[in-house]
């Protein structure tokens, strides 16, 4: 017989979010029974929205109390919540074993890294007085918990720090990774793509932890003859319309052919994956980084920033100094167009496999094993 898991968060996420896409899957896996000895028992979240006042009467008060009667309740051996933010969640003097999946540290240890371009923050190291109330105990709703699941090894040598007595299993991230294959599944070549240019692919935000500024200095280095046959192919959400103003004004100014394509459909970006040349993340701080192993999924080579977490998911040759321009510069050089469609990467599609569902599955087994 399975064990049920009582999977918690707070407000309903779509799919379009990191945190969001993590829970869904969560929850589809083991509706599909692709966790071996669990299945689902059921899923507790609120609906979003209301004024500042609702919003945090539901989260400090109301969905708390919701989750602590449902803990009495259930028939479930485990209370799974599905990310730390919704630490704060987990009930007092719990009567079922509670596990927490802990994506990044970044807002409970705010940092700042510096770059040749001048220091750049990950996490808010001036919360208000909310905010820091908030953070409290969320702190304190991870100190309840009996399990933590890191996706990463970076985070998990983070959390070790802070709780040093706590349990603690690394759970990477897993994907189908035959539903990106390039052979089994190709897609058409998407519009305005051409073969005859070096496509180079960037996905996320404008975070200044994305570094989009970084990576159009890159371009703007590139020998004139090569940078007039590049095209940044800019995939993901908009931060704000100053900041795409200001990067495009950037990007005329060193001659850097930007295209601005959105947000976009699954499907439509794994087209993308599989017919640029590259994806280009140079990102300096992460919880897992998944556009890198969704490229390489799709056959696509990848050129990454060495930094942690994204750098335990790439080959070694293609980490590069986070800073040097130089290096990132060259690396392009060598991706020279043959104006045909390239070839699907072995290197990317092998290192890909190694973070499979069936992988993920087993890893997740064997952590919820350990309660």
């Amino acid at each position: 017989m399975s064990r049920q898991v009582l999977v918690v968060r707070g407000g309903a996420l779509s799919r379009s979010s990191g945190l969001g896409r993590a829970h869904h899957d969560l929850v589809d896996r083991l509706e599909q029974s692709e966790v071996s000895g669990y299945s689902l028992a059921s899923v507790i979240e609120h609906e979003l929205g209301g004024n500042l006042f609702t919003r945090w009467r539901r989260r400090r008060s109301e969905h708390p109390a919701h989750v602590e009667a449902k803990s009495l309740e259930t028939q479930a051996t485990i209370l799974h919540i599905t990310d730390q933010e919704q630490a704060h969640l987990v009930p007092k003097d719990c009567k079922v074993p509670v596990s927490i999946t802990i994506h990044d540290l970044f807002h409970l240890e705010p940092r700042k890294i510096s770059t040749p371009q001048g220091h750049v923050s990950i996490g808010n190291t001036k919360p208000g007085l909310l905010r820091s109330r908030d953070l409290k105990h969320i702190r304190r709703g991870l100190e309840r918990a009996d399990l933590l699941i890191c996706i990463s090894e970076a985070t998990a040598e983070e959390a070790r720090k802070l709780w040093p007595k706590k349990h603690i299993e690394v759970v990477p991230h897993g994907i189908d990774v035959e539903g990106f294959d390039p052979i089994s599944f190709p897609l058409p070549k998407p519009e305005g793509l051409e073969y005859e240019s070096i496509n180079l692919l960037c996905v996320g935000s404008e975070e200044p932890r994305k570094r989009m500024d970084f990576l159009i200095n890159v371009l703007g280095e590139l020998p004139k003859e090569v940078k007039a046959r590049t095209v940044l192919h800019k995939v993901g959400s908009e931060s704000s319309p100053k900041s795409k103003q200001k990067l495009q004004k950037k990007a005329v100014d060193l001659g850097v052919n930007l295209h601005w394509v959105g947000r976009l459909s699954d499907i439509d970006l794994c087209g993308y994956y599989q017919h640029c040349d590259a994806l280009l993340f140079p990102s300096i701080a992460e919880g897992f980084g998944l556009p890198p192993l969704e490229a390489m999924a799709s056959g696509c080579p990848v050129l990454v920033a060495d930094m942690p977490a994204h750098n335990e998911v790439v080959p070694p040759e293609w980490l590069l100094p986070h800073e040097d321009i130089e290096a990132w510069v060259h690396a392009i050089i060598k991706m020279k167009s043959n104006q045909k469609r390239r070839k699907p990467s072995e290197i990317a599609l092998k290192r890909a496999r190694k973070f499979s569902i069936d992988v993920w599955s087993e890893s997740l087994e064997n952590a919820w094993n350990q309660l």
